[in-house]
């Protein structure tokens, strides 16, 4: 027993000494080192596999290597020149693995117009928005950038009154005062030549309506086309991120809702989207404004803040309505001001600009829309409603938002024998619906007369403005800008196209949330050669 005792103390004298504790502090920092490196190693090859074999979309169709990390998504997006590649792949992906595909490690998307009403169903199941999808808009307290079903459907029916037929018809006498706007461009420009860049033109009309019908306020973009021109390259450079941003979802709320010094930063980094950060600026004072005059309004005269206030705004029927207080104030009014500035302007002038260049390219169907309007003053209507069918093939071929918006279902869904689990994020792009060869032959051309007499299939696939619950809830204010615009550019003058091609200028080539056209484009331009002095309105 004593020699046991001997040994272990002469051990422990001889832990001790410097050069043993050197030892094994070296011992120890190596495995701390090897542990260090090979912990994030064994995690990521443990997670892979519990990807590839073991989650509940395992055994869904797919690359295995999109199935096993973003990663992969964002090269295409990142990495793979010229950005914004990732909807491209995806094609890919259908063609090869069929119309239900795992296109990363937690999303199912679908290409099949069918599986739209099981999807983008009414009220009576519950659609949450994917968070990262919500939070990549950078604007979590708008209506759009809500995550909750529940939680949108009481933001949205505050919104709602304002876009009613009856209140749109009611605006009528702006659109007919933005449109002499627009003809005073256009007549200036035939007189000095210069060539007009449609995108720019239709979101200074676009822009200018929106901030009048929702806030009451003038802009003056259409008056000032340098300044919008400044606003739409501003809005495109914006864009452009989104790729990236949908990566890492946490970086516009903190370019969008951050300290001031962050947001001067970026303009001193990227002056280009300094109209994007005025445009905030405005909207905070607009609702600083409407809180000013409110609290006057109820300085105890008795009279209602209603009768004191300008025209009722979106800022008045949210504030208004029945959504709890915590749903009323400074910061959720100023966001969901900007999302409806956002969704009203850009893709409207967009789908515009597409109508104008197909015009252009096809001057029967602008003669056709003038027969059209001309014998509807006098009475007549012998012909089908041409007007209308170009305006909804331009909507079509133009499908403006190319990013896909993930909805995640309560329940499972089935896609043939596919039962889908439930809280699955499930997307579909409105790309694959607006141009399916199969639902619209000859997809790519501008055939205005499908219009005439549509399929069951063509009118189910025809989702411009999304589907369900989150559809665009300004689509009758976007019809009514592109009826009357549509009129008006037909019948009033006569254009023709400068240095524009399809594949450059029109044709999309980049998912920018939007599609975006070649690096290269300077836009859809034209210039008129002739006014007809012919007044539609």
């Amino acid at each position: 027993m004593s020699g046991t005792l001997n040994l272990l103390d002469e051990f422990f004298l001889a832990a001790k000494r410097p050069e043993i504790q050197d030892r094994l502090r070296e011992i120890s920092g190596l495995r701390l080192v090897v542990a260090t490196l090979l912990t994030p190693i064994l995690y990521g090859i443990t997670l892979v596999i519990y990807r590839l074999y073991f989650h509940p979309l395992a055994r869904f169709p797919g690359p295995k290597l999109a199935a096993a990390t973003k990663w992969y998504e964002f090269y295409f997006d990142i990495m793979k020149a010229p950005g914004g590649q990732f909807y491209k792949e995806m094609e890919r992906m259908h063609d090869v693995y069929g119309p239900i595909v795992r296109i990363n490690p937690h999303e199912i998307h679908v290409r099949d117009h069918n599986f739209l009403e099981t999807l983008y169903t009414p009220n009576t199941h519950k659609r949450d928005k994917y968070p990262p999808s919500a939070k990549a808009i950078g604007l979590n307290q708008c209506s759009q950038g809500t995550v909750d079903h529940d939680l949108h459907r009481q933001r949205r029916s505050a919104n709602i009154k304002m876009f009613s037929k009856q209140a749109i018809n009611n605006a009528r006498p702006m659109f007919l005062e933005l449109l002499k706007d627009m003809t005073a461009v256009l007549e200036g420009s035939l007189e000095t030549g210069d060539a007009v860049e449609a995108h720019a033109l239709f979101l200074g009309f676009a822009t200018d309506a929106t901030y009048r019908y929702l806030f009451d306020t003038p802009s003056g973009y259409l008056k000032d086309m340098k300044k919008s021109a400044e606003w739409k390259h501003s809005l495109e450079v914006s864009v452009s991120a989104s790729p990236f941003t949908k990566q890492f979802p946490w970086i516009p709320g903190m370019m969008l809702n951050g300290p001031k010094f962050i947001q001067d930063f970026l303009v001193w980094l990227k002056p280009e989207i300094g109209g994007l950060f005025d445009n905030h600026k405005l909207m905070s004072k607009i609702v600083d404004e409407y809180f000013v005059a409110k609290s006057i309004g109820k300085d105890g005269s008795g009279q209602s803040s209603e009768k004191r206030l300008k025209p009722k705004t979106i800022l008045h029927a949210v504030d208004q309505s029945s959504l709890p207080a915590i749903e009323k104030t400074h910061e959720r009014l100023r966001q969901e001001g900007l999302i409806m500035l956002f969704a009203g302007s850009d893709t409207t002038s967009q789908a515009l600009a597409m109508m104008l260049y197909q015009l252009a390219t096809h001057p029967d169907v602008k003669e056709k829309v003038k027969e059209e309007i001309n014998n509807e003053a006098k009475g007549s209507s012998e012909l089908p409603d041409v007007r209308r069918a170009v305006v909804r093939e331009s909507l079509r071929l133009r499908a403006i938002v190319t990013s896909r918006f993930p909805l995640v279902a309560h329940e499972p869904l089935t896609y043939g024998n596919w039962v889908i689990p439930a809280r699955t994020p499930i997307s579909m792009s409105q790309t694959d619906c607006l141009h399916s060869e199969e639902v619209y032959p000859d997809a790519m051309a501008f055939k205005p007369e499908r219009w005439f007499e549509p399929t069951d299939d063509q009118n189910k696939a025809f989702v411009p403005f999304s589907k369900g619950t989150r559809n665009c809830i300004g689509m009758e204010f976007a019809y009514d800008e592109m009826h009357m615009i549509t009129a008006t550019i037909a019948t009033r003058f006569e254009f023709e196209l400068y240095d524009t091609t399809w594949d450059r200028d029109v044709k999309f080539v980049r998912d920018c949330l939007t599609g975006a056209q070649d690096p290269s484009s300077k836009g859809i331009r034209f210039k008129v050669t002739a006014d007809n002095k012919r007044f539609v309105f």
